[in-house]
Formats: C-alpha cells, sequence, structure tokens
C-alpha cells in the first residue's frame, strides 16, 4: 500500500505532461481548491466558454468532480457542449452536468496501469492523495 500526494499544481503539470486532457481543454490553471481551464467549443455563436473543476468525492472506485461553466448563456452552452462532449467522453468517464464520474480502475486499464488499486482519493489543504494497494 502507498499513498501518493501531490499539489493541485503537480497533478494538473502531470495531466498535461502525459496528454491526458482533451484537446478541447486550454489554458489550464490552478486557483485556489479549482482547475480553470478554457473549452474550446467548434461553435461559431460561442467558441470559447471559461469552466473550473474541482475534486468532490470518491466512492466505489469512481472519483467525481464538480464542472462549473461561466457564462450568461449557461443552458444553450450545455445543451450544445453535452451533445459534442458525450461523443468524443471516453469509456471511463459519465457526464451529468455539474458531475463528471470518472471510473478509476477502467481509466487505469485503458492507460495500460496494471497491478495497482486505487482506495481512496481525498483532497485536503491544497494536496491531492491517491492511496493505492496491490491487486
Amino acid at each position: 500500500m502507498a499513498k501518493i500526494t501531490f499539489s493541485l499544481e503537480e497533478l494538473l503539470e502531470i495531466l498535461i505532461s502525459n496528454k491526458l486532457l482533451p484537446s478541447e481543454i486550454i489554458r489550464p490553471k490552478v486557483e485556489g481548491e479549482r482547475i480553470h481551464f478554457i473549452i474550446r467549443t467548434d461553435l461559431f455563436i460561442l467558441p470559447y466558454v471559461p469552466a473550473s473543476l474541482r475534486f468532490f468525492s470518491f466512492n466505489d472506485n469512481i472519483a467525481i468532480f464538480e464542472l462549473t461553466i461561466v457564462s450568461k448563456h449557461l443552458d444553450r452552452v450545455m445543451k450544445r457542449l453535452e451533445s459534442s462532449f458525450l461523443r468524443k467522453i471516453p469509456a471511463y468517464m459519465t457526464f451529468e452536468y455539474p458531475k463528471i464520474f470518472v471510473d478509476v480502475e477502467n481509466f487505469l486499464k485503458e492507460k495500460n496501469i496494471r497491478s495497482v488499486r486505487v482506495k481512496d482519493i481525498f483532497f485536503k489543504q491544497g494536496q491531492f492523495t491517491i492511496d493505492t494497494g496491490k491487486i
């Protein structure tokens, strides 16, 4: 069993370095307990939408994140984003605005990470901790 602890900035750098963020996500940066970014929508009327993401919880091997869209046209944006986003979403993710659910076990399988089981994930005092165990 191991505990891996990252600051949110370090975690974001790992995601960027390993190309784990969708290409629609641009200019990510950490502010407090959130990762702020811009979503490239490919929509003529609203090509870019500011958003942020924060860790919500981990339960039954599912990591849950909360997505916040910063737009006065939220309803229209969400309908368009959901339709385009859902077509591109990986099999290990589900999206029910404002929540994004990540099946961690299936994510690890898809990324060819073996012999590791995530027991817990938590975010506390600016530190993102992953508690692992051997399969």
